[in-house]
Protein backbone atom coordinates (compact mmCIF):
# COMPACT_ATOMS: atom_id res chain seq x y z
CA UNK A 1 0.00 0.00 0.00
CA UNK A 2 2.87 2.50 0.72
CA UNK A 3 4.39 1.56 -2.14
CA UNK A 4 1.51 2.32 -4.49
CA UNK A 5 0.98 5.71 -2.45
CA UNK A 6 4.44 6.35 -3.51
CA UNK A 7 4.11 6.10 -6.91
CA UNK A 8 1.08 8.00 -7.41
CA UNK A 9 2.87 10.68 -5.28
CA UNK A 10 5.84 10.41 -7.30
CA UNK A 11 3.08 10.35 -10.67
CA UNK A 12 1.15 13.31 -9.59
CA UNK A 13 4.72 15.43 -9.14
CA UNK A 14 5.96 14.72 -12.56
CA UNK A 15 2.50 15.82 -14.25
CA UNK A 16 3.09 19.22 -12.35
CA UNK A 17 6.46 19.34 -13.14
CA UNK A 18 5.72 18.50 -16.93
CA UNK A 19 2.60 21.22 -17.15
CA UNK A 20 5.11 23.88 -15.43
CA UNK A 21 7.66 22.98 -18.23
CA UNK A 22 5.40 23.24 -21.47
CA UNK A 23 6.55 26.57 -22.14
CA UNK A 24 10.41 25.66 -21.60
CA UNK A 25 9.47 22.61 -24.22
CA UNK A 26 7.50 24.61 -26.90
CA UNK A 27 9.18 25.05 -30.06
CA UNK A 28 7.85 28.33 -30.65
CA UNK A 29 9.12 29.30 -27.15
CA UNK A 30 12.23 27.81 -27.94
CA UNK A 31 12.97 29.50 -31.33
CA UNK A 32 10.88 33.17 -30.81
CA UNK A 33 11.47 33.90 -27.04
CA UNK A 34 14.11 32.22 -25.11
CA UNK A 35 17.04 34.08 -26.40
CA UNK A 36 15.44 37.08 -23.81
CA UNK A 37 13.05 35.19 -21.56
CA UNK A 38 15.30 32.85 -20.81
CA UNK A 39 15.74 29.21 -21.22
CA UNK A 40 13.07 27.94 -18.45
CA UNK A 41 11.28 31.53 -18.91
CA UNK A 42 13.49 32.96 -16.20
CA UNK A 43 14.32 36.28 -17.39
CA UNK A 44 17.15 38.20 -17.72
CA UNK A 45 18.06 40.42 -15.17
CA UNK A 46 21.07 41.97 -17.50
CA UNK A 47 18.61 42.85 -20.48
CA UNK A 48 15.84 44.13 -17.16
CA UNK A 49 13.68 40.53 -18.83
CA UNK A 50 11.78 39.55 -15.73
CA UNK A 51 10.89 35.90 -15.15
CA UNK A 52 7.65 35.18 -17.32
CA UNK A 53 6.12 33.54 -13.83
CA UNK A 54 5.39 37.28 -13.23
CA UNK A 55 3.23 37.70 -16.34
CA UNK A 56 1.30 35.10 -15.63
CA UNK A 57 -1.36 36.77 -13.84
CA UNK A 58 -2.11 39.23 -16.32
CA UNK A 59 -5.19 38.55 -18.77
CA UNK A 60 -4.91 36.25 -21.98
CA UNK A 61 -6.02 39.25 -23.98
CA UNK A 62 -3.25 41.53 -22.67
CA UNK A 63 -0.36 38.56 -23.28
CA UNK A 64 -1.89 37.93 -26.67
CA UNK A 65 -1.59 41.79 -27.87
CA UNK A 66 1.71 41.86 -26.41
CA UNK A 67 2.98 38.84 -28.34
CA UNK A 68 0.81 39.86 -31.54
CA UNK A 69 2.31 44.01 -31.32
CA UNK A 70 5.53 44.06 -29.02
CA UNK A 71 6.16 46.55 -26.19
CA UNK A 72 8.53 49.20 -26.69
CA UNK A 73 11.36 49.32 -26.90
CA UNK A 74 12.57 45.82 -26.95
CA UNK A 75 10.24 43.23 -27.60
CA UNK A 76 9.31 42.62 -31.31
CA UNK A 77 5.98 42.12 -32.68
CA UNK A 78 5.10 38.50 -33.73
CA UNK A 79 2.25 39.31 -35.94
CA UNK A 80 3.04 37.59 -38.93
CA UNK A 81 5.74 35.29 -38.22
CA UNK A 82 3.30 33.55 -35.47
CA UNK A 83 0.45 32.31 -36.06
CA UNK A 84 -3.06 33.11 -34.46
CA UNK A 85 -2.35 29.32 -32.65
CA UNK A 86 0.83 29.53 -32.37
CA UNK A 87 0.36 32.89 -29.96
CA UNK A 88 -2.49 31.10 -28.54
CA UNK A 89 -0.31 28.31 -27.21
CA UNK A 90 2.51 30.33 -25.89
CA UNK A 91 0.13 32.51 -23.86
CA UNK A 92 -1.37 29.03 -22.01
CA UNK A 93 2.09 28.14 -21.64
CA UNK A 94 2.95 31.70 -19.81
CA UNK A 95 -1.15 31.13 -17.72
CA UNK A 96 0.46 27.74 -16.80
CA UNK A 97 3.57 29.45 -15.09
CA UNK A 98 1.18 30.65 -12.14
Amino acid sequence: MKKSLAVLAGLALASSMAMAGDLAANADYKAKCAMCHGAAAEGKPAMKVAPLKEAAGKPADELTATITKGKAPKMPAFDGKLSADQIKGLVADIKALK
